[in-house]
């Protein structure tokens, strides 16, 4: 029992000594009627009236506001509200922390100094200095500091600088700065330093990138990114190829509106080997102004036909032979849709002015749709009306209606027949009368003259679908198999006052006439994936289609073809007539998809009467949590290989990602382009390596990323500037 008793009385001590340790004193301070009140607790607080001073020790906590300061000692004055602070100093501003070795705040002026400090901003900013100075709300005068998005001690990099001011939730800014990487002065100087702090959008310098080619020697790209305002931004990347020159790119982007916006790119280079000037520009602009009426605008120009040959990044760019302008006016309805149309192009094939513009092309639909009375009978209408315009070669204006009826038919659900009967009604103010020679091209020769030509189409479409369901049990993680077959028909007669005189501007002007039946034949494979119920995945296996087209009575058909001689620079525009045979060529379109991540396509052209493969492509892909890798190729005559091409994309690990590419003319036995690049990612920074073995060139860059200093690309005619 006494033993008991004793367990006891100890017990009740603790807790009495616990609840005692607990609590703490606190105390409010008024420091005027336009000032926050002070709330400060401790372990002690002392209040001296006579020396208006108040002072408090052990877990000392002071609060003001979204401000709260942490100490072992504190002392405040009452009247000035000015306070000292020391002995493991924390303190809160908003939601930053910041902590040093001794603290002179004044609560009325929300201003002070913290010595030996360090500063935290979230996500991951961290910055510190001898003396940091709060002269406004989140604003500090750092002096003898550094500022690093490295979590690490002694962090992987960072910038040290003599003075920088730093406002937490918008920006840091400093001179006499150096860089550091570990304990070394990688670049002992930096005049000026910035970084945006938790905005997405600040003002200041982005990365840099270097780089060397065999053709353009040391390069050195230097962004700098201006946010003009909430809608605007400018980045403008100064350039230096030591082969080349100098040169200078811009992205401009703006939001005028929640429905409007757009982006302004260029880029131009002194170009110090042909001693002129040259580069390219861009304009993109999307803008709802009403719900159905739209406008874009997506122009581009190049200073001449080999800049992107010569500047261009990836392969598309560098093989491109046409840079295209459109500018349209969209309104659409229900069922009709009104579009005014700007195209333009430049021909990066020849120096010659040879494009077919068109200025302007007015385009207005009807949908396919019920006749007004007669709702199984279906008509839609096509009409525009163009403008061609070119330097060298025919121009002139075209007209064109062609309305249509259809009927389908759906004979007890069985199979879907639709007769259909067309009209086609084309007018032009332009008639050939022969060929001429124009700059060295031999084109049509015109005369202003009314011409009009008249096509009647009829024909009947007949098509129906079959399928069967396979339970699959679960079978290779399938619940059941779908089949499906689609075979189609379709009968097509045209005729008409087709006329030698009438202009080859494109497809339109081609002499259509002719008397033919398509058939083919497509094969589904539908899978739905073991899942709860019928949640489970639904995807195509397999689709295979063959299709075939037998003339009935064929025609001569009509074309413009263009001959380019690339080492004479010159080229001929000319109107040829080819004859057809009765069968063309058998199409078959094959798409594989087995399982998730294995995907198949190949499209072949078989000659009927040589027996033998026209065309044939292939792509080949595989994909899994971790890398990606993919084939193709494209084969000619009787399947001979022309062209392969290679992608490999793999993260290994966690912190490194790669990409190989390769392109590769079986033609000619040459490599068109190998690219090797990889990519290191750590907490607070990661680099980027690629090097580009081309036929004309090779070519190695490297960019250092730093965690939260910004990024840099620019538009569509500028992805080789990124």
């Amino acid at each position: 029992m006494p033993d008991t008793r004793l367990a006891w009385l100890v017990f009740a001590w603790l807790i009495v000594a616990a609840t005692v340790a607990v609590a703490q004193e606190r105390q409010q301070l008024s420091l005027g009627s336009d000032t926050a009140p002070v709330t400060v607790f401790a372990d002690r607080v002392e209040n001296l009236e006579r020396e208006r001073l108040l002072i408090a020790e052990g877990r000392v906590e002071i609060e003001q506001g979204d401000t709260r300061l942490e100490a072992d000692r504190a002392e405040v004055n009452t009247e000035t509200g000015e306070a000292v602070a020391s002995g493991r100093v924390v303190f809160f501003d908003g939601r930053d922390r910041l902590t040093g070795e001794r603290l002179e705040y004044n609560f009325r002026t929300a201003t002070g100094i913290i010595y030996r400090g360090e500063g935290r901003a979230e996500p991951h900013f961290f910055f510190k200095g001898d003396r940091m100075e709060r002269f406004g709300d989140k604003a500090y005068h750092l002096f003898e500091g550094a500022f690093t998005t490295c979590e690490s001690d002694p962090p992987e990099w960072s910038v040290r600088w003599g003075r920088a001011t730093a406002n937490i939730d918008d920006y840091i800014w400093g001179t006499n700065a150096s860089f550091w990487v570990w304990k070394v002065p990688l670049v002992p100087f930096i005049p000026v330093f910035g970084a945006s702090l938790r905005k997405d959008r600040q003002t200041g310098l982005l990365v840099p990138t270097v780089g060397t080619s065999s053709t353009k020697g040391f390069s050195y790209r230097q962004p700098f990114y201006w946010a003009i305002s909430d809608t605007q931004d400018l980045t403008v990347a100064p350039t230096f190829f030591e082969k080349r020159g100098f040169g200078l790119g811009a992205d401009y982007r703006y939001v005028r509106t929640e429905d409007s916006r757009g982006e302004a790119s260029g880029f131009g280079l002194d170009d110090t080997k042909l001693h002129e000037w040259r580069g390219i520009a861009s304009w993109r602009h999307e803008e709802q102004i009403t719900p159905g009426l739209t406008v874009k605008v997506d122009v581009a120009h190049v200073s001449d036909i080999t800049f992107l040959s010569e500047f261009g990044d990836t392969l598309d760019e560098r093989s491109a032979q046409r840079l295209e302008s459109n500018v349209s006016l969209t309104q659409r309805w229900e069922k009709w849709n009104f579009v005014a149309h700007l195209f333009d192009y430049q021909d990066l094939t020849t120096p010659q002015p040879i494009e077919l513009r068109r200025l302007p092309e007015l385009r207005l639909n009807a949908f396919q749709q019920p006749a007004p009375g007669l709702p199984d009978l279906l008509y839609q209408l096509e009409t525009s009306y163009n403008n061609f315009d070119r330097e060298i070669g025919s121009a002139g204006q075209r007209f064109d209606l062609h309305p249509q009826l259809a009927y389908p038919w759906t004979p007890a659900g069985l199979f879907t027949l639709t007769p259909r009967v067309g009209l086609r009604e084309t007018a032009y103010d332009t008639k050939v009368v022969g060929t001429k020679l124009d700059h060295g091209f031999t084109v049509e020769d015109t005369r202003s003259d009314l011409l009009s030509r008249t096509l009647f189409e009829g024909g009947a479409d007949l098509e129906a679908r079959a399928y069967r369901i396979f339970e699959m049990n679960g079978a290779m993680g399938v619940q059941r198999l779908q089949h499906v077959i689609e075979p189609r028909v379709s009968y097509n007669y045209v005729t008409g006052n087709q006329s030698t005189e009438i202009p080859q501007w494109d497809g339109v002007d081609a002499n259509t006439e002719g008397n033919s039946v398509t058939y083919s034949l497509t094969n589904r494979l539908k899978a739905r994936a073991v899942g709860d119920g019928d949640q489970g995945r639904v995807w195509e296996m397999v689709r295979l289609a063959i299709s075939q087209t037998y003339s009935i009575e064929p025609h001569p058909a009509t074309t413009t073809a263009k001959a380019i001689d690339v080492n004479a620079g010159t080229a001929s525009i000319s109107t040829t007539t080819a004859s057809s045979s009765r069968f063309s060529n058998v199409t078959g379109d094959l798409i594989l998809q087995p399982l998730y991540g294995i995907q198949f396509r190949g499209t072949a052209n078989v000659d009927p009467y040589q027996s033998r493969l026209a065309s044939l492509t292939t792509d080949a892909s595989y994909e899994t949590e971790y890398w990606r890798a993919s084939m193709g190729t494209r084969h000619g005559q009787s399947g001979r290989l022309q062209f392969i091409q290679g992608d490999l994309n793999a993260k290994v690990g966690s912190r490194w990602l790669l990409h190989v590419s390769s392109n590769y003319d079986a033609e000619t036995g040459t490599i068109v382009e190998n690219r090797f690049e990889v990519t290191f990612r750590e907490q607070c920074w990661g680099f980027t390596a690629a090097y580009v073995n081309r036929t004309t060139e090779d070519e190695f860059h490297i960019t250092i990323n730093l965690l939260e200093l910004g990024s840099y690309g620019f538009g569509r005619a500028f992805a080789a500037f990124r």
